[in-house]
């Protein structure tokens, strides 16, 4: 006798018309490919709009201020301040873009928002040269390189009550 396989519903959604063989892993749970992309989008997003804003901030405010005396200077000190960049998730788990984007960083164990030195340890690789762009393209499954270092994780705001975001105490599943 063979028995013909159970077509869940998204944990997200709740639909079933996109799971099955479309289904994708995020954070080892199977979501549908829908949520799976837009969750995908809203970190890719979120991570531009915080280069904008950095780009912005430290641009306009250092010539602003006469820190710097032209575009090219301030883009060098901008390079030098990148490590306080790399801060940007210290604010509750969120960004600007993150906060925009209703996404936020999660300790992995304890399910609290990130704070500083989590922050610093995610975002430390995103200062080698190119890994931001490699970054970027394999984010989709959940955990991208910073995230292990930190044992961090990044949930949709949204969905924090539903796996794969929702906290699982270590031991309990």
């Amino acid at each position: 006798m063979t028995t013909s396989p159970v077509q869940a519903a998204c944990p997200l959604c709740g639909r079933d018309s996109h799971m099955g063989m479309k289904a994708k892993l995020l954070y080892g749970q199977p979501v549908c490919s829908k949520c799976y992309y837009a969750f995908a989008n809203r970190r890719q997003f979120a991570f531009f709009l915080d280069i904008i804003i950095w780009s912005f901030v430290v641009g306009f405010g250092l010539v602003g201020t006469g820190l710097a005396a032209d575009a090219d200077t301030a883009r060098g000190l901008g390079y030098l301040l990148f490590p306080i960049f790399g801060m940007k998730d210290g604010f509750r788990g969120q960004s600007p873009g993150k906060s925009l984007m209703g996404v936020q960083v999660a300790d992995e164990r304890s399910g609290q928002p990130g704070g500083f030195g989590a922050a610093f340890k995610r975002n430390l690789v995103l200062m080698v040269p190119f890994v931001p762009i490699i970054v970027a393209f394999t984010l989709a499954p959940g955990k991208r390189w910073g995230d292990g270092w930190a044992r961090t994780r990044v949930i949709w705001k949204k969905y924090r009550d539903r796996a794969p975001f929702a906290f699982t105490p270590t031991g309990q599943g």
